[in-house]
């Protein structure tokens, strides 16, 4: 399973909402694919970040930026970088101008 795979699975098992991915191998040295995420609270934010440490708990290319009381928190591991945000956070920075032009899908969430 690809670490895109497992990234969006672990979201997606959360139930974090408007996820969408944005392609970035063509022009980032480091990582292929950038998802942005909005947890709907706090806690949901902490629950998913708990879940990218126990799957990569033995990972040391997993990297996270960000407080536990923050509402934006990067996760990079490896080739997949992971904004989390909450809603208001999310509208605020507004990352997808960043990447408008870049190839880009939304996750559904069941």
């Amino acid at each position: 399973m690809s670490q895109l795979d497992v990234a969006l699975n672990i979201l997606s098992d959360l139930k974090l909402v408007d996820q969408m991915v944005y392609e970035v191998k063509d022009t980032q040295p480091y990582h292929d694919y950038i998802i942005i995420a909005t947890a709907t609270n706090s806690r949901q934010l902490q629950a998913c970040l708990k879940r990218f440490k126990e799957l990569h708990s033995d990972d040391h290319a997993l990297l996270m930026e960000g407080s536990t009381s923050s509402s934006w928190v990067l996760v990079a591991t490896g080739d997949v970088v992971v904004h989390l945000f909450t809603k208001e956070d999310r509208d605020y920075y507004d990352l997808e101008k960043i990447w408008f032009d870049r190839p880009h899908w939304s996750v559904e969430v069941a």
